[in-house]
């Protein structure tokens, strides 16, 4: 289907990567290189935010975008970071809403299109006629009057 099959990329991840503290690497005749990134949430949301991908569904285009763009990184494992991805969402380093203090401590700043843009979280700005900016919401207009 569409769906990003994390949790069949994140089997295969273990299988053939490793062996180390994560991975068992038990399929050694299968290549690093030929896995895609097992895409989450937070994959996914802070490869937006570094530019690995700009498309806003976690689908399997965006699993191999995402993977390409590592690929120019590391060609022969270019899945090696993404536990270094998951776990800057997970932990909250790097917040679904963007926190100024944190970002501004991120050493990934320099890099992150969040950042430079100023943006709230990753998704994008949203137009101010949207039910979240300004006073559109009727709660809002209810609560300004």
């Amino acid at each position: 289907g569409p769906g990003a099959s994390k949790r069949w990329n994140l089997y295969l991840r273990w299988m053939v990567r490793g062996p180390d503290a994560v991975d068992l690497g038990l399929w050694r005749e299968v290549p690093a290189a030929a896995l895609v990134v097992p895409l989450d949430t937070h994959v996914h949301r802070v490869a937006r935010a570094l530019g690995l991908t700009a498309r806003r569904d976690a689908s399997w285009r965006t699993a191999e975008e995402i993977t390409a763009a590592l690929r120019r990184v590391d060609p022969a494992d270019p899945v090696r970071f993404d536990f270094a991805l998951c776990h800057l969402g997970m932990s909250g380093l790097c917040p679904a809403r963007r926190d100024p203090a944190r970002c501004e401590a991120c050493t990934l700043g320099a890099a992150c299109l969040a950042r430079a843009r100023g943006i709230s979280g990753t998704r994008g700005a949203r137009p101010s006629g949207s039910a979240r900016a300004g006073t559109s919401s009727p709660r809002r207009r209810r609560a300004a009057r």
